[in-house]
């Protein structure tokens, strides 16, 4: 037989790999129908606002790149703690991605884990020389299963039918 030709006899499966394929198949079944993603709502916070009663519901995705030629953004998906609504709270200054990661690095070295109930404030605040920037204050209220995370409101659900299938 060349390489070119292909070998036509079955493969036969073994019980364990037939098992498993009947397994597949069956939690395939099982979770066929609609599936459902969350469309977020944009947040925007204000300089000098105070922010509480907010969790931080995953990881962020900290490279994010500019439509507008600057450095890259961050999307942090956030949860209103009193209804459920979730945003995308872009965080596009580098002082305050950075205090933002920090934070959460932190947090996660010393055994918490998503979701982190958060509070925080945006801020200026004057260098030195006398140049003014951008300040996150933030803090970790909570984590982790002690954040009772609403479910998502079904205004914010929409089908999705995955590519891969």
């Amino acid at each position: 037989m060349t390489e070119t030709e292909m070998n036509t006899e079955p493969i036969v499966l073994t019980d364990e790999a037939s098992a498993f394929l009947d397994r597949v198949e069956a939690d395939r079944a099982a979770n066929a129908g609609p599936k459902f993603r969350v469309n977020t709502d944009r947040f925007t916070a204000e300089q000098g606002h105070y922010y509480s009663n907010f969790a931080i519901v995953r990881t962020p995705n900290y490279e994010i790149p500019s439509q507008k030629g600057y450095g890259p953004s961050t999307a942090v998906t956030i949860a209103d703690l009193s209804d459920g609504r979730r945003y995308t709270w872009w965080v596009s200054n580098t002082f305050e991605q950075e205090r933002l990661q920090k934070t959460l690095d932190n947090a996660i070295s010393n055994g918490d884990s998503y979701p982190f109930a958060v509070e925080f404030v945006r801020h200026k605040k004057m260098s030195k020389n006398g140049n003014e920037y951008n300040v996150l204050s933030i803090a970790i209220t909570d984590s982790g299963d002690a954040v009772n995370l609403p479910q998502v409101p079904e205004d914010q659900l929409e089908e999705w039918i995955p590519e891969d299938e």
